[in-house]
């Protein structure tokens, strides 16, 4: 995690206490809630987006958010609030365990699946409720005592007008991309599905299905996703390569559901 700017006092009416981690679009802090929220915590992670929105992105975001927030479901990150000053910024729940990217500390086998079968659920409960999520990948599974659960809607594609996919993802999230969203497709249940399996790969053995990207460079990253090919590492069990290959098939032969991928993570287990 690099640290290249002060640490803000306060971003908005939060007093900032820690910086957790940073990425291409933005910050995420953990800190104290306003009493305007009642929440039963004072805690809660705020994610700041870089760059200035106009006040059209702000609201395609806080609709984004909305439509996130209404999803009924127990494995999804539970959001608080959306401001925009200077920035963009939403505030969410806060898990002191962190993500299948950086936990707290070392997680069980038994405990990533668990957490990938929740991530899962979450998944298709919004595909069902007529969501992509976008920006899937083991940075955005949250872990906690009872499992995982999936955040940070893939907003930036939202909030960024110009919409193309070295703007929408950092280089550390090309490796969870559909290829074929790199030719122009649109976001959509299948390419949801690819990224869990790619998800999977990384969470369960710490490799990349292209090796590791080069980091803070988009461009090369996708320009090693276009020349090489996804490979699923060796280090998985049969079992859990079968269910990483059956994510990453051609559409005709994919998994077609999320559901499907969290039912065969829990016959992992």
């Amino acid at each position: 995690m690099r640290v290249d700017a002060a640490i803000p006092a306060a971003i908005a009416d939060y007093r900032i206490l820690r910086l957790l981690g940073e990425g291409n679009h933005g910050r995420y802090y953990l800190a104290e809630a306003p009493e305007r929220l009642g929440l039963a915590t004072d805690r809660v992670a705020l994610k700041v987006f870089a760059g200035q929105v106009s006040e059209d992105a702000y609201r395609r975001g806080v609709r984004e958010l909305r439509a996130f927030a209404a999803v009924r479901s127990p494995h999804l990150v539970r959001i608080y609030d959306a401001v925009l000053e200077d920035n963009f910024l939403y505030a969410m729940e806060y898990f002191p365990m962190g993500s299948l990217a950086s936990p707290a500390r070392p997680l069980e086998r038994r405990e990533i699946l668990r957490a990938l079968a929740d991530a899962s659920r979450a998944v298709h409960e919004l595909h069902e409720a007529g969501m992509v999520h976008g920006d899937i990948k083991p940075a955005n599974v949250m872990v906690d005592d009872t499992g995982g659960k999936l955040s940070d809607l893939g907003l930036v594609r939202v909030l960024n007008s110009s919409n193309t996919v070295t703007s929408m993802a950092p280089a550390t999230s090309v490796e969870f991309l559909d290829p074929e969203l790199l030719y122009g497709e649109t976001p959509s249940r299948a390419s949801d599905v690819w990224a869990l399996g790619a998800t999977i790969n990384r969470a369960l053995t710490g490799e990349g299905l292209y090796g590791e990207l080069p980091v803070g460079q988009p461009m090369l990253a996708i320009r090693a996703v276009h020349a090489g090919k996804a490979r699923i590492s060796p280090l998985l069990t049969p079992d859990e390569a079968a269910l990483v290959e059956l994510c990453l098939a051609p559409k005709g032969t994919r998994l077609r559901t999320a559901a499907a991928v969290a039912d065969r993570i829990d016959a992992l287990r």
